[in-house]
């Protein structure tokens, strides 16, 4: 059934690459996930202020509800691809493969419509916005999606992966990326002249030595088995060459695969921040803002997933990923209510663009993960709604 839609696939991919749209602003996305599923049996529905899709469809048995979410939103990416479809928004680029998720979700629903009568349950298809900046998970659930006629039972996503060859399928039990939180030191000073250095405390070496500390949390605060990252990315401090600043402030991230490690981490950022900050008779103000939790699969679904792509893909097409991602996913927040899974879609060929990271402006993903992706989806629903 995907070849019949391949080519319609296709063509809506790359309309969506060459048309997309930020965060929590894609209302020409929604509108063509209307106007793509209005002729099926799937119940749709568009979320609060027109950004977003909920779509079911309810099968002939008496099953479970499997929810399949897609995210849709790009990134503040200036495109250079130099692709024929290549992105008609100037800094605006889906860098992360979101157009790639939302065409395979969509293909999926055209397929589970035509298959409908060997559903025995219900599908609910989640089309979300917002997962770049972390607020479109938290947006659906907060509109009673999960919870809503069908209850939702289990959730699965997937996502694109440029370390994996393209049209293979990526499964891992357990933590597959990480938790996102982000940080703030603020070490305060007295500010003075810089040809008195003594009549005054200077935050910026004392940042210097909080920025070492911080460096040895990984290595001696954390065990070598526990993957985890704590990375800073700004520093600002002072005005003038000649003047000793008020104050220095540091922004980093975390992150940690186990809520453990995660709250270690925290503690150890403040412990070595406000010692440090002490031992120079001033203050360092530590804050913290969480973000998605880590994202853990379940194990009986990996084995559902892999069961799946062997008898619809082959069992060259599936792959146990050796390690996880310290990357983020918002699809976490709907693991805090129902279990789920992430799996990965491989996008890589010979290419040396399909081999760039993930939100980097150059990258090409192989559209022949597409038609891999539907396949693995929807097998995947029948498989588990048997």
């Amino acid at each position: 059934m995907t070849a019949d839609i391949q080519e319609e696939i296709i063509k809506i991919r790359r309309y969506l690459h060459k048309n997309p749209e930020l965060s929590m602003d894609e209302y020409n996305t929604t509108n063509l996930v209307m106007d793509t599923l209005k002729h099926t049996n799937i119940e749709l529905s568009k979320l609060k202020d027109d950004i977003g899709v909920v779509g079911v469809l309810r099968g002939k048995g008496g099953g479970p509800t499997l929810g399949l979410r897609g995210d849709m939103d790009a990134l503040p990416i200036k495109e250079e691809t130099g692709l024929d479809f290549a992105s008609n928004i100037d800094g605006v680029m889906h860098a992360c493969g979101h157009d790639l998720h939302t065409t395979i979700l969509l293909g999926t629903a055209l397929v589970l419509d035509r298959m409908r009568d060997q559903l025995n349950g219900n599908i609910k298809f989640i089309f979300q916005p917002g997962e770049e900046v972390m607020k479109g998970a938290n947006y659906v659930i907060g509109q009673g999606v999960l919870d809503a006629d069908p209850k939702v039972d289990k959730i699965v996503c997937l996502h694109t992966w440029p370390l994996l060859e393209s049209g293979k399928i990526g499964v891992r039990k357990g933590p597959i990326m990480a938790a996102t939180d982000t940080f703030d030191v603020r070490v305060n000073g007295s500010g003075g002249h810089a040809a008195h250095p003594h009549k005054s405390i200077d935050p910026i070496p004392i940042a210097g030595q909080i920025i070492s500390g911080l460096q040895s949390i990984i290595s001696r605060r954390t065990s070598p088995m526990d993957s985890a990252a704590v990375t800073l990315g700004q520093i600002h401090g002072g005005k003038a060459d000649n003047i000793i600043a008020n104050d220095v402030t540091l922004s980093g991230t975390v992150r940690s695969l186990v809520p453990e490690v995660r709250n270690n981490i925290k503690q150890a950022i403040t412990e070595i921040s406000e010692n440090i900050a002490k031992a120079h008779h001033t203050q360092a103000e530590v804050t913290f803002y969480p973000g998605s939790p880590p994202v853990i699969n379940d194990e009986r679904l990996v084995d559902t997933m892999a069961n799946a792509v062997k008898k619809e893909l082959g069992d060259d097409k599936l792959v146990y990923l050796p390690e996880p991602s310290l990357g983020g996913e918002d699809f976490s927040f709907y693991l805090e209510h129902v279990e789920g899974m992430l799996f990965r879609i491989g996008t890589k060929n010979n290419q040396e663009q399909s081999m760039r990271s993930l939100h980097n402006p150059g990258i090409i993903f192989d559209e022949k993960a597409i038609p891999a992706g539907i396949k693995a989806m929807s097998s995947f629903a029948v498989e588990f709604l048997k």
